[in-house]
């Protein structure tokens, strides 16, 4: 019987089955697990690869390529949503100020808790 590995021409002798020496076996076993790790990997990726879809923008209605269930809001909305958390976070109100949020000046603090008896 001949050698299994490719190039090898070599007879293989009693007592082993396959290959020649130990040295065709290791070179083919390296090669069919990098092969197998290849084929792992493309596996993987293929699975993991995101699917475009398009979807309806939750915030302002316009169709958007979604690249999953997850992604609702455009890119366009969710950039000018993470502006105004971020000035928000900051301090500095972008939209209509809310009454509640205002100080009061002293006078008004004095007469604010008072009850008018």
């Amino acid at each position: 019987m001949i050698c299994h590995r490719e190039g090898c021409k070599r007879t293989v002798p009693p007592g082993r089955r396959k290959y020649c020496s130990e040295e065709c076996s290791k070179i083919v076993n390296r090669r069919s697990a990098a092969e197998r790790s290849r084929r792992r990997a493309e596996m993987y990726r293929r699975r993991r690869m995101v699917k475009y879809a398009p979807r309806t923008c939750l915030a302002c209605g316009e169709e958007f390529s979604s690249e999953g269930p997850w992604n609702r809001i455009c890119s366009s909305c969710s950039d000018s949503n993470s502006a105004v958390s971020y000035s928000r976070s900051r301090g500095n109100h972008m939209s209509s100020p809310d009454p509640d949020d205002n100080p009061l000046t002293e006078g008004e603090a004095d007469t604010e808790d008072t009850p008018d008896y």
